[in-house]
């Protein structure tokens, strides 16, 4: 959930307008290669966080 989390944090900083994300939305929902896109974003979140964790024992 973290990395999720972290994911739309990014997304939202780098489109700080709502308006424009929700109108964006519709078109990556359709988009097979923008979902995967997606799913490696969260991919790589969630390494830098295990990374992190494993940094810190």
């Amino acid at each position: 959930m973290l990395a999720i989390k972290m994911s739309r944090l990014i997304i939202k900083a780098t489109q700080p307008d709502n308006a424009v994300r929700e109108r964006l939305r519709g078109v990556y929902a359709e988009d097979a290669g923008m979902l995967i896109a997606i799913g490696q974003t969260v991919a790589t979140e969630f390494a830098t966080i295990a990374a992190a964790n494993n940094y810190w024992r």
